[in-house]
């Protein structure tokens, strides 16, 4: 396998010795995995070892040069000198070209890889803590609008809040949601913009020219769309499609099976499908939903306890929150994927309200909160309140609060003010700084006709 431009320069550092410990590790890892780093490995050294004789040549003919210079007489002194000189200056001169020679071939097998590493996307917007590696592994200081995506890199967003949008061309863009990940692939031919989705949600927008096509990768399936609207989201085992607009081919990982589909339906498939495809009209949405057990330890975030002799319940787990230009804020969280819980869509109204059951350990304010994308859409927004511990119960008992929608505060007003018509993806509570021994036992999203 070809070795691309950071691959070689990681080799080049490690040759140097100038390779962190992690950059060591990732550097046997590739020697042990690819003939042709290995190969460039050898390469590289026979040169070095080559330059390096070179370089000892021209010290001994300059010590020479310099005692044919002071131990004859003047007059043979003159003619000797001057064969001399010429001839202890031809290693040298050796040295000098083929440095010259060597330093054009490495940098015409660099500017090689260049083409290796096409550009597959700008970003337009970057929203939360996101993450961009490069495909040597080097992670970029900060995300900003405009900024290059290129084959080999992985874009993650890496709290509920994250997303990120880019162009992947003319009238196309994709879009992260949160808590997902992204390779930015090389092309599998002229005709096709490729990416893999390693985890978490996509949303994708093409209108691509020139029978042009977007392909996404996942862990049991491939999907292309040269004009359509779609999202998909994937855990290790299952990815599940949604068609909005246009129309997108599926080919199953497992055996090949395809299926054309069409605005309006939906396709799930793990990794044990085999066979023809199951597809189906989308599931209508739902403006209720219940925090059910037992719960899969991949939706949740904190520690799932199931006592025996207690009910079971999600205890807060600490989380180091970054903040620009300050130390990161310690937060304790307990935080539940409600859409993963549900097979329908979560879509929440003006008057709808969250009900908490649980309790803390000692008394402190709780910040409640859930994070939204808009129906069929993108990321629409995090909305989040503060209980004071005079509303809760004592502490060790269990306390139930219900809140109002509008009681939450909307931390991004510029997508949406208010949640009604979003659909529910993330709630939480948390405390700030201090570990309350925050449990939560239950949670369900009320309808206003509810009791």
């Amino acid at each position: 396998m070809a070795i691309t431009q950071e691959q070689a320069i990681q080799i080049l550092k490690f040759l140097d010795g100038d390779c962190t410990t992690e950059q060591l590790q990732e550097v046997n890892q590739l020697f042990s995995e690819n003939p042709d780093a290995r190969n460039y490995l050898v390469s590289v050294s026979e040169q070095a070892i080559v330059a390096g004789d070179l370089l000892n040549v021209s010290v001994f003919a300059n010590q020479a040069k310099s005692r044919l210079e002071t131990g004859f007489e003047n007059s043979s002194r003159n003619s000797l000198y001057l064969g001399s000189r010429s001839r202890a200056w031809i290693p040298l001169t050796l040295l000098v070209c083929t440095l010259i020679v060597g330093s054009a071939t490495t940098w015409s097998v660099l500017a090689s890889f260049r083409g290796t590493r096409p550009i597959v996307g700008t970003i337009q917007q970057a929203h939360g803590l996101l993450d961009l590696r490069g495909n040597s592994g080097g992670q970029a200081s900060r995300i900003d609008a405009g900024q290059q995506v290129f084959a080999g890199d992985i874009l993650e967003s890496k709290s509920c809040d994250s997303w990120l949008e880019m162009d992947i061309a003319a009238d196309s863009k994709l879009t992260l949601a949160s808590h997902s990940s992204v390779r930015m692939l090389q092309a599998a031919d002229a005709l096709s913009q490729d990416y893999e989705l390693l985890r978490g949600g996509l949303w994708v927008d093409c209108r691509m020219d020139q029978s042009k096509k977007v392909r996404i990768v996942t862990p049991t399936a491939t999907i292309e769309s040269a004009n359509g609207a779609f999202n998909v989201r994937v855990t290790e085992t299952e990815t599940v499609l949604w068609v909005h607009r246009g129309q997108a081919t599926v080919f199953q990982a497992k055996d090949g099976q395809s299926a054309s589909l069409q605005a309006g339906v939906e396709l799930s498939m793990s990794l044990e499908n085999s066979g023809a495809l199951s597809i189906k009209p989308q599931s209508s949405p739902t403006n209720s939903w219940l925090l059910t057990w037992p719960l899969d330890h991949q939706i949740v975030y904190g520690k799932v306890l199931n006592n025996f002799n207690d009910e079971p319940k999600i205890k807060a787990m600490p989380m180091l929150w970054p903040l620009p230009n300050r130390d990161p804020l310690l937060l304790h969280v307990s935080a539940i994927g409600a859409w993963r819980q549900s097979p329908r869509p979560i879509v929440l109204l003006d008057n709808s309200a969250l009900r908490f059951r649980g309790r803390t350990q000692r008394l402190q304010s709780v910040r409640f909160g859930f994070s939204s994308q808009k129906f069929q859409g993108v990321f629409g927004g995090k909305f989040e309140v503060d209980v004071s511990p005079s509303d809760l119960d004592q502490p060790g008992q269990i306390w139930q609060v219900d809140l109002p929608l509008d009681r939450f505060k909307a931390l991004y007003p510029q997508l949406n003010q208010a949640a009604g018509g979003l659909q529910l993806l993330d709630v939480y509570a948390l405390t700030v700084q201090e570990d309350a021994g925050l449990e939560i036992l239950g949670v369900e999203l009320i309808p206003s006709n509810s009791p």
